[in-house]
């Protein structure tokens, strides 16, 4: 329906409400069939009969805006008169459909920045520097890894650790990516990759050792980790010696995960050496955003919380209305990876305006390619020369855009933790799909049944089944901590993960369902695939989701997607044999074809 402005059938309180839909200044006037109302204005709007506004009836498609025990009545008295009506509720679906599609595509932007890394991957060993110099870069590979292992790209992270773990110096070090010096920073950040890497390439645990000793000979007594060369930092005015607090959290890791406490005790010596020697200047944005923001997350990762939301407040001021942050703070250009870091380390204190509008921007700078440059000039500062990377598409931001993301999404789940609902009637149609899934797999096995599910929520599909069939094993994984923290006493296991990282190991469950949560993985095929991978050859494979063809029905988050039937199908087919998809699948008294069920076998 293209009119922008609409004459709608009916001024009670369904027309009153509509108006604040679309707004008083889109409405023409109201038709009604009250003769108290005609002639009067109700809202503002002037209520007409039909037989005084001919002229405009015929000119444009009235809107039915009467309650559902009307509808019909009405919507034949137009037709009679040969008048085109729409019914309100169909109208406000097809404008929230239109708003949603005219959105920023956040998912496209997500997919161009994995398709830039799977292009910019070196002979399956290690992620480019840059553009222009494509050459793997051990540090950032190093700790690429992290990141690609919470998005479901596991084969990629343990090529890039058994790589990192081939080109480790005899002492412990690593080197850049002209391998010609060692680096203390490029090292702890290659002990951060192999430290996440540890559950899939159990290999590592020398290679860290090795690295933590060599960083550590570095050290001072009095708790200074200097740089082996004097001049790795020049000038400190881009960045400094204090970037090291960036490299504690892996020392503090590794002790613990080794046991070798002098390791956590170490780190935090150092940690208080800077803290005590150089505080001003970590308070204050004294350095390049990207270099400025591992310091903030260098402190969040070793519990200086305080410490943090303090400086990040200094850094609130430099933030403009648009959600960009100077690459110094004396500049007006803007460092893109430095703009992400400080979106993550927002989103990490709780503080989801401000990263929100600086992730955005940051995203809306993407190329076409899929990468960022280093720098961008501000748009009221085009004269200006940025110096970082200018023309370079640098590895490193589409690394800190994933964790970026990662943090966005986990802490708006754990903000919104109380409004998931904790229960579901066991007559619900999208339940009986779980329940008959697990009843058919009892049937058929005499050994325990194990069954997961994903995304969990609050359980609420879990204290129905454990009703119901007590002798199966259940397991729940979520994002969020804080939603799973309502289930009580439930007796399951809990476990903080994501679709696209599945806690768990290969081959665990007899059945993995998710009920409303794929909408939310970004990564759909990331998502299947580790569905997959912790399900038994022979196990099933349940998703419960919206329909695509629904679109409008609900308004939606930007990184949530509704699903096409026969993409969603194609999707498992990799995966899966044996796909089957439930049309119309009841929910709350209702199946009118909002949520559909793809159930597979696993291969």
């Amino acid at each position: 329906m293209e009119d922008s402005k609409y004459v709608l059938f009916g001024a009670g309180q369904v027309g009153r409400t509509f108006v604040d839909v679309i707004g008083r200044e889109n409405v023409i006037c109201f038709l009604d069939n009250d003769l108290q109302k005609i002639g009067k204005k109700k809202y503002g709007i002037p209520v007409l009969s039909m037989d005084n506004a001919k002229e405009i009836i015929n000119n444009h498609c009235i809107v039915v805006t009467v309650g559902k025990e009307k509808k019909n009545e009405i919507i034949s008295q137009l037709n009679s008169s040969n008048v085109k009506s729409i019914y309100f509720e169909e109208l406000q679906r097809q404008l929230l459909k239109k708003k949603i599609e005219s959105r920023t595509d956040y998912i496209d932007i997500y997919y161009k920045a994995v398709g830039w890394i799977k292009d910019k991957i070196v002979d399956n060993k290690g992620i480019i520097n840059r553009t222009g110099l494509d050459k793997p870069y051990p540090e950032v590979t190093g700790y690429f890894i992290p990141s690609l292992i919470r998005w479901g790209y596991r084969d990629i992270a343990i090529s890039f650790a058994k790589w990192l773990c081939e080109i480790q110096k005899p002492d412990g070090s690593w080197y850049d990516t002209e391998d010609k010096q060692p680096y203390i920073f490029d090292s702890a950040q290659i002990l951060k990759g192999l430290l996440s890497a540890r559950h899939l390439y159990p290999e590592v645990d020398m290679n860290i050792r090795k690295g933590c000793d060599w960083i550590l000979s570095n050290m001072e007594e009095n708790g200074r980790l200097p740089s082996p060369r004097e001049n790795d930092f020049g000038d400190e005015k881009t960045f400094a010696e204090f970037i090291h607090i960036y490299c504690l959290s892996p020392l503090v890791e590794a002790g613990e995960i080794l046991n070798i406490p002098e390791y956590r005790e170490k780190a935090y010596r150092i940690l208080y050496y800077y803290k005590e020697h150089v505080y001003d200047k970590i308070m204050n944005f004294s350095l390049l955003s990207h270099f400025y923001a591992y310091i903030m997350e260098g402190l969040l990762d070793m519990g200086e919380e305080k410490m943090v939301r303090q400086a990040m407040e200094n850094i609130s001021c430099l933030q403009k209305e648009n959600g960009s942050i100077p690459g110094y703070s004396n500049v007006g250009w803007i460092c893109s990876t430095g703009l992400f870091q400080m979106a993550l380390v927002w989103f990490r204190i709780g503080e989801m305006e401000k990263g929100n509008k600086a992730f955005q921007y940051a995203c809306k700078m993407q190329n076409a390619s899929g990468g960022w440059f280093g720098s961008y000039l501000s748009e009221e500062n085009p004269e200006e020369c940025n110096t970082y990377f200018p023309n370079s598409e640098i590895s490193w931001a589409v690394k800190y855009f994933l964790d970026a993301l990662y943090w966005k999404n986990k802490m708006d789940f754990e903000r919104q933790a109380h409004r998931f609902k904790s229960t579901i009637n066991f007559s619900d149609g999208r339940y009986q799909v779980i329940e008959n899934i697990v009843k058919c797999l009892l049937d058929k096995r005499s050994e325990m049944v194990k069954v997961a599910d994903l995304g969990c929520g609050k359980g609420a599909y879990l204290k129905n089944l454990y009703k119901v069939f007590p002798e199966v094993k259940y397991v729940a994984v979520d994002l969020s901590e804080t939603v799973m923290g309502y289930m009580g006493s439930l007796d399951v296991d809990k476990r903080q993960g994501s679709l696209t990282n599945i806690p768990y190991e290969d081959n665990a469950f007899d059945c993995v369902y998710t009920c409303e949560a794929l909408e939310h993985a970004i990564d759909i095929e990331s998502a299947v695939r580790e569905m997959s991978r912790v399900t038994k050859p022979g196990g099933v494979i349940a998703i419960i989701d919206k329909n695509k063809d629904m679109l409008g029905y609900y308004d939606i988050g930007e990184w949530e997607q509704w699903f096409d039937e026969e993409e969603l199908s194609e999707v498992m087919s990799k995966y899966c044999r044996n796909i089957s998809v439930i049309k119309e699948v009841g929910f709350e008294k209702s199946a009118n074809g909002l949520f559909y069920a793809w159930i597979g076998v696993a291969k």
